[in-house]
């Protein structure tokens, strides 16, 4: 079946003549494994489709999907969405996006490996296999593993709207993670390891499962330290985490619900001169990217914060209309169940040219912090941050011993202006959004312990 050719087709019969109407088709195929001690616990491959429908007339929005493509179904979808925005609530705000921007053409982004689809389930179990291997092979204190696991997708979308666009996308997604318990006379200790790439080809398992043994064995007698304020060192891991946070608050939905610490903040400095958040749906191999966004709207790399200044939100079309401005391309669609919403592509804070080594040799007092682990006290209004954490401890520039046991806490507003170095080691790490941080030294940071 030609899918784009169909939501063109069905977006023409859903606009009635006197209406807008927009249609999404969006066919995902996974993949997961999960191993444990050599063996395979769980394997699974599915296979989902589906059609969803927006009917739009005067402000009054349905939506209705179905995941059966035979006509009469299809029919009755159609006619479910426009029967839902008859019985809806009027909103000013509630269109499509109209055509002000082209798309840019021609641009690889390269987010497609054609390539996954021709390996094996033995293929994707050896992987796991051999990464789990390897964290067990690194070190003889590493005695365990727990959540190993792969993962994998592709997606495409094909979607149309009754003011003329029509567009199509393909991506794929490969995941790899999982958990080291190392063990020794002073205790035991975990550490994380993963791995992610559009390309299957570009990710090793040794890699993988070495990361997580040394994280582990890294932490072994690890201890909490004194109550005190002292700069906290953030590894992109926990970087990543604190930034999901932020990126949040960054919505122009979260800001008009009133549910951000930033409202009421653009064009204000909201953060050190060394924090720059970009937003980059272009960005080359980003497990974000896209031509267009899940409204058909063109992606774009939008700066959000500059040099401390916050200059931008993220926009999708509805929440643009609310503020009087533009849609800035970051309108997501998760399945074919669901409406758009806005949220982030790949956003992340810009490097430095400063090695890691640098920016550790310059503290002389703190925490280099290697996990994060969020138990409930975080607050997105007022922008309270606290997390349990471990790590190592820093004397003089220099690691002196493995840290576990600890809080650290702040206030997001606070924790970014006190931002006082960033380093060049930059990593994206997909969570629920695809995020980036480098290194990241925050000053004046409460750690909680003995």
């Amino acid at each position: 079946m030609e899918y784009l050719r169909l939501v063109e087709e069905l977006a023409e019969r859903a606009s009635g003549g006197d209406g807008e109407a927009e249609v999404i088709i969006m066919h995902s195929r996974t993949t997961m494994v999960r191993v444990n001690a050599g063996e395979v616990l769980e394997m699974s491959a599915a296979d989902s489709k589906g059609v969803g429908v927006r009917a739009i007339k005067g402000g009054r929005m349905g939506y209705a999907y179905t995941s059966d493509f035979e006509p009469p179904t299809l029919d009755l979808t159609l006619s479910s969405a426009a029967a839902l925005a008859d019985s809806s609530d009027p909103d000013e705000f509630r269109a499509l996006p109209g055509m002000e921007r082209d798309l840019v053409e021609n641009q690889d982004l390269e987010v497609f490996d054609p390539e996954l689809s021709e390996r094996s389930p033995e293929d994707k179990v050896a992987f796991i296999l051999a990464a789990e291997r390897a964290a067990l092979d690194h070190d003889p204190r590493v005695v365990a593993t727990s959540y190993c696991s792969y993962h994998d997708h592709t997606t495409r979308m094909f979607l149309a709207n009754s003011h003329g666009f029509a567009g199509s996308h393909e991506s794929t997604g490969v995941v790899a993670y999982l958990r080291a318990v190392a063990r020794d006379d002073s205790g035991q200790a975990a550490g994380l390891g993963l791995g992610c790439s559009i390309f299957y080809r570009d990710l090793e398992a040794e890699l993988v499962g070495c990361e997580a043994a040394g994280k582990a064995v890294q932490l072994l007698g690890g201890r909490p330290v004194k109550t005190q304020r002292a700069p906290v060192i953030m590894d992109p891991f926990a970087g990543v985490e604190f930034l999901s946070f932020v990126a949040n608050a960054l919505t122009a939905e979260s800001i008009q619900r009133g549910r951000s610490f930033l409202m009421g903040k653009l064009g204000e400095k909201i953060a050190s001169a060394r924090v720059n958040l970009v937003d980059d749906g272009r960005l080359v191999r980003g497990f974000g990217s896209a031509p267009f966004d899940g409204e058909g709207v063109p992606t774009a790399r939008t700066s959000l914060v500059a040099g401390g200044a916050l200059e931008q939100l993220l926009y999708d079309t509805y929440t643009a209309r609310r503020d009087g401005t533009a849609s800035t391309g970051n309108a997501q669609r998760s399945s074919y169940r669901g409406l758009p919403y806005p949220a982030p592509t790949n956003l992340y804070l810009l490097p430095s040219s400063r090695r890691v080594d640098e920016l550790i040799s310059s503290v002389d007092t703190g925490l280099y912090v290697t996990s994060t682990m969020n138990t409930g006290g975080i607050n997105p209004v007022n922008g309270d941050y606290s997390v349990g954490a471990s790590g190592l401890w820093v004397e003089k520039g220099e690691f002196v011993g493995p840290v576990t046991g600890v809080t650290v806490a702040g206030n997001m507003l606070e924790m970014l202006h006190n931002v006082a170095d960033v380093a060049d080691d930059l990593r994206f790490i997909p969570i629920s959004d695809s995020i980036g941080a480098p290194t990241m030294l925050v000053q004046g940071m409460t750690i909680g312990g003995t």
